[in-house]
């Protein structure tokens, strides 16, 4: 009971932060040495896995440092009583709290490919921002290029890229069919259309 009376709670703290703060450093610094040889550049995961690793080896280097800056104070005289012991109970919880907070945040900004065993390489946010904008200009050419008209109702042409889909959803039939009755008949649309329909009759008219 003497000792406990006697015994300064800033040098306590101090200690106790100390060994805090050296054991988390101890722990992050060695499994970051033990992942060094499987670290892959770019990869989100791996970069997550680092940010969060060096966060908490922060943050056991700030324990460590305030646990000898209150041994020093300790040694120098200053005390507190042993019944305030709540205090720096209560500043250990809160400054956890905190990181934790924040180190669940950090890990979410990261962004990582939630499909099973696959991991994109420079999936970072700016290069994911990038192609979904090329998506959509993608998405807008083919909305365009689906509302265009052919030059000629009377012909076909399938110079452009978006003709032949064009054509094909006109008579609804597929590009090859389409090439195949341009073979026969010609570019005329007249002369496709009833090629067409000609071979329509041809397949549902029952077999003799």
């Amino acid at each position: 009971m003497t000792i406990l009376t006697n015994l300064n709670l800033v040098t306590a703290t101090g200690v106790a932060y100390a060994l805090l703060g050296a054991v988390i450093m101890f722990v992050c610094n060695r499994a970051l040495y033990r992942n060094a040889n499987r670290i892959v550049a770019g990869y989100p995961g791996v970069l997550a896995i680092l940010s969060t690793r060096r966060r908490d080896a922060r943050l056991g280097l700030k324990l460590l440092t305030a646990g000898i800056a209150l041994q020093a104070l300790g040694a120098y005289g200053y005390t507190a009583p042993v019944s305030l012991w709540r205090y720096p109970a209560f500043a250990l919880a809160a400054i956890l709290f905190i990181h934790c907070v924040r180190r669940f945040n950090a890990s979410r900004r990261i962004p990582v490919s939630r499909r099973a065993g696959s991991r994109e390489l420079f999936a970072t946010r700016r290069s994911i921002r990038l192609r979904e904008a090329a998506q959509r200009e993608a998405a807008n050419l083919h909305a365009r290029e689906a509302a265009r008209g052919p030059r000629d109702n009377g012909i076909v042409y399938l110079v452009h890229e978006w003709e032949p889909r064009w054509w094909s959803d006109r008579f609804g039939v597929s590009i090859d069919v389409l090439r195949s009755a341009l073979h026969h008949v010609g570019p005329m649309v007249v002369d496709v259309e009833r090629f067409l329909a000609l071979q329509r009759s041809t397949r549902e008219r029952p077999a003799a």
